[in-house]
């Protein structure tokens, strides 16, 4: 039988204004408070710059494999026309015009499998995802800030401040 993880305890606050939720995470930040995490309809740009995450590295291994596959796409053409030459009427044999297109098509299909391949690798490094208490208004308009920790007197100060429709120590 598999044990059942407890729940963490906590100050969770309720916003349904954006900028505040924002303002509400730089404040705890501020205050010295690491563990902070968000639930949202959807992955808002603002909350996630006041969380202060790094980016995923991913756009820039695709850019690698896309590069790749560009150097890739005109190499086979040009080392193809070399190694086997089709003179048509006195014109170049290594001509880059309609190399262009396999390079291009190439270089999309090495993108996306570097990308595929480094994104399974991302998600199958097994990070436990880090929950907030759930609430059914977190998938329609508002956003949950949850703060994890024992004593968070401040934390519920901070969150009322500004701007919480609603602030609860969750057990």
């Amino acid at each position: 039988m598999e044990a059942k993880m407890r729940p963490e305890s906590g100050v969770l606050g309720v916003f349904s204004d954006l900028a505040q939720g924002a303002q509400a995470i730089r404040a705890l930040r501020a205050a010295g408070h690491s563990d902070v995490r968000t639930a949202s309809p959807a992955p808002f740009p603002e909350l996630v710059e006041a969380l202060g995450r790094p980016r995923s590295r991913l756009d820039s291994v695709t850019l690698s494999g896309a590069l790749l596959g560009t150097v890739s796409g005109f190499a086979l053409c040009i080392l193809t026309a070399i190694a086997w030459p089709l003179v048509t009427g006195g014109k170049a044999i290594v001509s880059i015009p309609p190399f262009v297109i396999i390079a291009f098509e190439v270089s999309v299909l090495v993108g996306a499998g570097v990308n595929l391949v480094a994104l399974a690798v991302t998600a199958g490094r097994g990070r436990r995802r880090r929950t907030v208490p759930f609430d059914p208004r977190f998938s329609a308009d508002r956003i949950g800030i949850f703060v994890v920790g024992d004593g968070l007197g401040d934390a519920e100060a901070i969150l009322r401040t500004n701007g919480a429709e609603e602030v609860r120590r969750v057990a």
